[in-house]
């Protein structure tokens, strides 16, 4: 029994959380592969998980009207942010070229302004968020943890000398 099979009987017995379970882990598991992308799309949104059913509904590249309105959610969270939405694809989603998405997925992805290229030739995604800003959090961060050292270590030294003299 397949995947498909195995998760439609789940449903069937009206265990949507085990039909979840199921296709979460051949998502895991099997590559990239639409009908399963769609099937766990699908199951998502009976469990009324609009926004992680438009991700999956998204990428399964199927539109149909009942799956819209949980597409749009899920692509208006992201808006203006298309790194940060990449980096909620599930690894077998990630793939190296926008070109190897079905079209209208490919097409979305290119509107949204990601490169053509994902990946390099090692897998290593070429996909960053803007991170201008969390480096000058982080050296401002550091630099208060670094001073607030320096200044303990010598009022340390103070108050040792104090005692000591």
């Amino acid at each position: 029994m397949n995947v498909l099979e195995r998760a439609e009987r789940e449903i069937s017995n009206g265990n949507l959380w085990r039909a979840k379970e199921i296709l979460q882990d051949s998502v895991g598991h099997s590559g990239y592969k639409i009908e399963i992308y769609e099937k766990l799309g699908v199951v998502l949104l009976q469990m009324q998980d609009l926004a992680e059913a438009g991700k999956y509904l998204f990428l399964s590249g199927v539109r149909k009207p009942e799956y819209e309105e949980s597409i749009g959610i899920f692509l208006q969270k992201y808006e203006g942010k298309p790194h940060n939405l990449f980096r909620t694809f599930p690894r077998s989603a990630k793939l190296t070229k926008i070109s190897e998405y079905p079209k209208i997925v490919a097409d979305k992805l290119r509107e949204l302004g990601l490169p053509e290229v994902l990946k390099d030739e090692n897998g290593i995604s070429l996909v960053h968020p803007d991170q201008s800003n969390n480096g000058r959090f982080e050296l401002i961060a550091c630099s208060s943890i670094a001073f607030a050292i320096v200044a303990l270590i010598i009022l340390g030294i103070v108050k040792l000398l104090e005692i000591v003299f």
